[in-house]
């Protein structure tokens, strides 16, 4: 490519650059590695900053627990609540309800669920909208230093094709 062709082909990347940094793409790029990212809190049984700080274990999996093989949706024990991971829950409800929405400057990540801020943050509790306890904080959602690399990786690559041929 010679300096003519250079300077053509280069203002039209650079605009295309512009469009895809003020546009949707890059905040669903933001928003997708973002969800993605705290659902695999879940799977990893804790929150990943630079490195994973898994959660406190629950009692359902303790076998000198009253809790012991509890069901959340059952109310009985169940073999296979014994093993099952922290906050997974038999519907994976709360994992699930992790969604995006694109925002000025970026994307909002947010739960609909009402006990996630309890899981979150940890705080007063009750079992069964009985019996008051306090919740061991169990952080889904925050800010990751390894999250942010990958965003970063994903934008950087983007821009690559952007400027492809360049």
């Amino acid at each position: 490519m010679d300096i003519q062709e250079f300077a053509r082909i280069f203002p039209e990347r650079i605009e295309k650059i512009k469009q895809f940094t003020q546009g949707n793409d890059i905040k669903d790029i933001i928003g997708t590695e973002a969800v993605n990212h705290y659902k695999e809190s879940f799977q990893n049984e804790g929150f990943t900053d630079e490195t994973l700080n898994p959660w406190k274990d629950v009692k359902r999996r303790d076998p000198k627990s009253p809790w012991y093989g509890h069901s959340g949706q059952t109310g009985k024990f169940s073999a296979a609540r014994t093993t099952a991971k922290v906050l997974t829950g038999e519907t994976r409800e709360l994992q699930n309800s992790i969604t995006y929405e694109r925002i000025p400057g970026g994307a909002r990540i947010k739960s609909d669920k009402p006990y996630a801020a309890v899981h979150q943050f940890g705080g007063l509790a009750k079992i069964y909208g009985k019996k008051s306890f306090n919740m061991t904080p169990r952080p889904f959602i925050g800010k990751s230093a390894v999250m942010v690399r990958k965003i970063n990786d994903k934008i950087k690559k983007e821009f690559a094709r952007l400027l492809k041929g360049v």
